[in-house]
């Protein structure tokens, strides 16, 4: 089958033009995914990344242009910004459960007079962060504002945020651990 049917029969809505597809160019595909998503915690997600992939290819074929260039450059492009989707979606699920984390370790230091269930444990948390990690932790955690909208409050850029925040985390867990049990 050559790649102009493929394309017509998956515009047709023919499911064995996909399988063609996915039995030509699958190894391919998956590699550009393996690629963006490398980090640890992605890997979970190449799986379903890759069936949105041959959704999305069902869904956009339809715009695909022999004249422009070949199909397998038209399917690593979608591969490739889907996978990149995937990445942003992951990373601010992955900040935002850094800390969730250091909340769920509420059992081990209630004893210590830490209460995570109330505003007053959140501020023992960060009470030792200097005013503007305070003013941070306070507008994304509490308020739970964007990172886009804390940059822009403080006059600031989105990846100083997100120093910022990891910085403190980090801060936050040493000071945890060196606490005496």
């Amino acid at each position: 089958m050559e790649d102009i049917e493929i394309v017509r029969g998956i515009m047709c809505g023919d499911p064995e033009s996909i399988k063609e597809l996915n039995n030509r160019y699958g190894k391919i595909l998956f590699g550009v995914l393996n690629k963006v998503l490398h980090e640890s915690y992605e890997r979970n997600e190449i799986e379903e990344c890759f069936n949105d992939l041959l959704m999305t290819i069902w869904n956009k074929i339809v715009f695909y242009r022999e004249d422009k260039g070949s199909l397998l450059n038209f399917l690593v492009a979608i591969a490739k910004y889907k996978a990149i989707d995937y990445k942003r979606k992951l990373v601010k699920q992955n900040s935002q459960l850094e800390l969730k984390e250091e909340f769920l370790l509420e059992q081990e230091y209630q004893e210590d007079g830490f209460n995570y269930d109330s505003d007053e444990g959140f501020y023992n948390l960060i009470k030792n962060l200097n005013e503007e990690e305070k003013q941070i932790f306070i507008k994304r955690y509490l308020f739970e504002e964007s990172i886009e909208k804390i940059a822009k409050d403080i006059g600031k850029s989105n990846d100083y945020i997100y120093q910022k925040l990891s910085r403190g985390r980090k801060k936050i867990k040493l000071e945890m651990e060196v606490q005496p049990c």
